[in-house]
């Protein structure tokens, strides 16, 4: 390593309404001055991690005795020059941020192909540094075209621009299904050719990243293929049920995680965030959470409780900023897993997520006047303020002990509507779709609300 060179940093919300949520990629905070009281993120307050802090590892017997840091880099959703998702990486940022997550013990690191420009940038900046100072996680990601010389042609890419000679841990990128692993890795010939490569080096170890059903998950878990490790998604919102995109068989990242754990096969976690969304939780949600857990921000709730189940080999983050990863080095330098009672807590707090989703309605009233009279700003005003009170009625939930105070505060305050102005004048005419900057689908949302109030009135 050149120390003078060296630099000292799927989802849409199921439930009755469709709810927009995500976490935006900032602008670099590289080398910006922290206050020494410590850096704010949003509204939560912590501690700058120290020089010497670093973020904790586990060893895996069934990997060699490999130490694996429970933070992974997820290199997705690097920072760019620009807004945007053509504008390019920043690349002195990336480096940075590469080499202040060495530095703080982090040595795993996620990207894929699919993933635009991320695996020649993070092989730029890894390249830096001692190869064995890292561990490299990249993917077969053959979703375009699944023929064995384009999928040969893939891998050497990925070796590539990752400027190395092997890949420490390989991935099956995204099997949604057994006929999807069939066609993808088996009757083209692939997985042979793969398990060669891990037979000679090129490939340390072998895997795949899954968004499937319960089902598809056992079965090929029961097929005869040494899988040395398997990334799934993972979280408190997911944990008891988790909605597929594409089908109705049951999903939970529960059940996907136990099968994984009774196989003694080491978990990578993906989406412990849900791709932002649990790090901007609603007002009245981020208290309940500050309360039971005052040292840690949504963010850290949620990734604190991905990581502390044994069999979890890594958790992956996929951070954008150098704010995000120093909030991440600090959570994973002071781990502490979650108590069982904390983990029963958290269940009634995905049970409240899930029941008061938000309208990504920011007011600004670009969309008014409405032709037919609708206050569209107005109903998503009564909507959203409820959800940040976690106060919206749940009509599949009738029993629960604050279905009748919420429904009798939600029709009131629904009430103060003008007349005629409220959800049930929408005609779907879809005037207002051009005019909303935040490309809100208004006519769905209105026939949501008028459901929602048509079923507790």
């Amino acid at each position: 390593m050149d120390k003078k060179n060296l630099m000292s940093r799927r989802e849409a919300i199921r439930a009755m309404m469709l709810a927009g949520a995500g976490l935006a990629a900032g602008t670099s905070l590289v080398g910006a001055p922290l206050r020494a009281s410590g850096l704010m993120a949003g509204d939560w307050k912590f501690t700058e991690p120290a020089k010497g802090d670093k973020v904790i590892h586990r060893t895996w017997k069934t990997l060699g005795g490999e130490s694996i840091s429970l933070l992974g880099m997820g290199c997705m959703r690097f920072p760019r020059k620009g807004s945007g998702r053509r504008a390019p990486l920043d690349q002195e940022a990336i480096n940075q941020m590469i080499d202040y997550a060495l530095e703080h013990g982090i040595n795993y690191f996620d990207t894929a192909p699919a993933y635009g420009d991320s695996e020649r940038a993070t092989g730029e900046a890894l390249s830096r540094h001692n190869r064995k100072d890292y561990l490299i996680a990249t993917k077969m990601s053959n979703f375009m075209n699944s023929d064995l010389g384009a999928c040969k042609t893939m891998f050497a890419n990925s070796l590539k621009n990752l400027r190395t000679d092997y890949v420490d841990y390989f991935l099956l990128h995204s099997i949604g299904s057994v006929d999807d692993f069939k066609k993808r890795f088996v009757n083209n010939g692939l997985l042979p050719y793969l398990q060669d490569l891990r037979k000679k080096g090129t490939i340390r170890h072998l895997g795949f990243s899954f968004h499937g059903s319960n089902a598809a998950l056992k079965a090929l878990l029961d097929m005869p293929y040494n899988w040395e490790f398997v990334q799934i998604q993972m979280n408190y919102v997911d944990w008891k049920n988790m909605p597929l995109e594409d089908s109705n068989e049951p999903c939970d990242s529960e059940t996907l995680y136990k099968m994984l754990e009774a196989k003694n096969i080491p978990v990578v976690i993906m989406e412990p965030i849900r791709g932002g969304a649990l790090a901007n939780v609603s007002s009245g949600l981020k208290g309940k959470l500050a309360a039971r857990f005052p040292q840690l921000s949504p963010a850290g709730v949620a990734l604190t409780f991905a990581s502390g189940y044994p069999a979890v080999m890594c958790t992956l983050s996929g951070m954008s900023n150098m704010q995000q990863l120093m909030e991440n080095v600090y959570t994973f330098s002071h781990f502490k897993a979650f108590s069982a009672q904390d983990n029963d807590y958290l269940m009634e707090m995905a049970r409240l997520y899930n029941s008061n989703p938000h309208i990504p309605c920011t007011a600004c009233r670009y969309c008014m006047p409405c032709p037919h009279g609708v206050d569209i700003p107005g109903v998503f005003g009564v909507y959203n303020a409820l959800s940040d009170e976690l106060k919206l009625p749940d009509p599949a939930n009738k029993k629960a002990k604050d279905y009748k105070e919420n429904r009798k505060e939600f029709l009131k305050r629904y009430a103060t509507l003008a007349e005629g102005a409220d959800a049930s004048f929408c005609t779907k005419c879809n005037a207002c779709l051009p005019k909303c900057p935040q490309r809100i689908r208004i006519p769905d949302q209105m026939r949501n609300v008028h459901q929602l109030v048509k079923s507790i009135k």
